[in-house]
């Protein structure tokens, strides 16, 4: 113990009244803790940038600390409550298993969220192709190209360049 609590708890004559009186100072009730778990459960909500799974794994971890609690829920409606967690992006995916006859438990949803980030990654990768995939080569040109495609519209006849206007019926006059 600290001095601070040596110095509260001095005056008590057994461990079992000093017990008591930490519990009731520092110790929350069942009923506290509950509440707590249960609105930690309530407030979940799924977001865009986080992975899904890691996400799914947070929702679990959330749903066994509410039944060490002692609460009971079945598991479709743990399914239920994760379906209604979706983040906005996902409304239409919702819809659609909504509108299924099936009522899914917890871990076929699961399977089903799998399938279907796979299927978003998947489509991302089509309407975004990377930088990698669709790449030309691209050659650097050299001086050498440079000085070899400098004049390349204009005639040249050995040396002299000739009058394009009178070039145009094939007929050229040179110049001597």
């Amino acid at each position: 113990m600290t001095n601070k609590l040596f110095d509260l708890f001095v005056n008590k004559k057994s461990a079992k009244e000093i017990w008591k009186t930490l519990e009731t100072r520092y110790g929350g009730d069942d009923a506290d803790r509950k509440k707590y778990v249960v609105g930690k459960w309530l407030q979940f909500l799924m977001t865009d940038d986080k992975p899904i799974l890691d996400q799914v794994h947070e929702y679990e971890n959330l749903v066994a600390d509410v039944l060490s609690e002692g609460i009971k829920m079945c598991d479709t409606l743990q399914a239920n409550v994760l379906l209604e967690k979706f983040s906005p992006s996902w409304s239409e995916y919702r819809n659609h298993l909504k509108h299924k006859k099936k009522d899914l438990n917890l871990q076929e949803l699961i399977s089903h969220m799998r399938t279907e980030e796979a299927n978003r990654f998947k489509d991302k990768e089509l309407s975004n192709p990377s930088s990698n995939s669709f790449k030309a080569n691209l050659v650097e040109s050299s001086t050498f190209n440079k000085d070899r495609f400098q004049n390349k519209g204009k005639k040249f006849q050995r040396g002299v360049q000739q009058n394009p206007s009178k070039a145009i019926m094939g007929r050229s006059k040179r110049t001597k």
